[in-house]
C-alpha cells in the first residue's frame, strides 16, 4: 500500500519533470539557432521557428495535451502581463487631479519632483534654468488653472489622456497630455500650460 501512494505521488512529479525538460530543450535549441542568425532569409528564419513545433507535432497522447496546455498558459500569462491592469485608468485620472492641484497651488517643487516626467525635466534643464525657476517664470501669470479630463488611453508604460483646461483669461480650450510611467508612478510628459492647445474646443 505504501509503495502504490508512494508511486501516485511520484509518478506526476517525473511526468512533469520530462514535461519541463522538453520544453526546455525546445525553448534551447530555437535560441541558439535564432542567436547564430546572420543575414538569414525570411524563409530561413520561418524554417528554424517551424522546427520546435514540427517535434510538438510528433508528440502523441498526454505529452502532447500537457505541452499544448503549458504552452497555453504561458501565452494567457503573457498576455495578462501587457494588458494594462484595471486601475491604470484611475491611477492616470488620479495623476493629472494632482498636477492640477499643484498648478493651482503654484506648488513647482510638487510638480517638478512628483509629477513631471524625467525626459520633460531634462528638456527644461537643458534651457538653462532649474525646473522650479522655469516653472515660475513661465506659469506665474496664470491664475486659477483648471484641467479636467474627458478620456484616457493606456497603452503599456505610456498614456494619452484628452483633457479640457484653462485659466482666468484665457479661453478654454481640449489637448492631449501623454503620460509616462517611471517607477511605478505616472508622471506628465507634456509642458505644464498646454491645456489650450485647441482654443474654444468645449467637452
Amino acid at each position: 500500500m505504501r509503495t502504490r501512494v508512494v508511486s501516485i505521488i511520484t509518478g506526476p512529479l517525473r511526468f512533469l519533470r520530462r514535461l519541463f525538460g522538453l520544453l526546455l530543450r525546445l525553448l534551447r535549441t530555437a535560441f541558439k539557432k535564432l542567436a547564430g542568425l546572420r543575414g538569414t532569409s525570411f524563409k530561413g528564419l520561418a524554417g528554424l521557428l517551424g522546427k520546435p513545433f514540427t517535434k510538438l507535432r510528433g508528440l502523441r497522447g498526454k505529452p502532447r495535451i500537457a505541452v499544448v496546455a503549458v504552452l497555453g498558459v504561458v501565452v494567457i500569462l503573457a498576455v495578462l502581463a501587457l494588458r494594462p491592469g484595471p486601475d491604470a485608468d484611475k491611477e492616470v485620472r488620479e495623476r493629472l487631479d494632482r498636477y492640477a492641484q499643484a498648478s493651482r497651488e503654484k506648488d513647482y517643487q510638487t510638480l517638478c519632483d512628483d509629477l513631471l516626467a524625467s525626459e520633460l525635466i531634462d528638456q527644461i534643464r537643458n534651457a538653462g534654468l532649474p525646473c522650479e525657476v522655469a516653472l515660475r517664470t513661465g506659469l506665474e501669470t496664470r491664475r486659477n488653472p483648471t484641467l479636467k479630463v474627458l478620456g484616457v488611453e493606456v497603452n503599456g508604460e505610456q498614456a494619452l489622456a484628452r483633457v479640457y483646461g484653462g485659466a482666468v483669461g484665457e479661453v478654454s480650450g481640449t489637448s492631449t497630455f501623454r503620460l509616462v510611467r517611471e517607477d511605478g508612478d505616472w508622471r506628465i510628459a507634456t509642458p505644464p500650460g498646454s491645456e489650450t492647445q485647441a482654443p474654444g474646443a468645449g467637452p
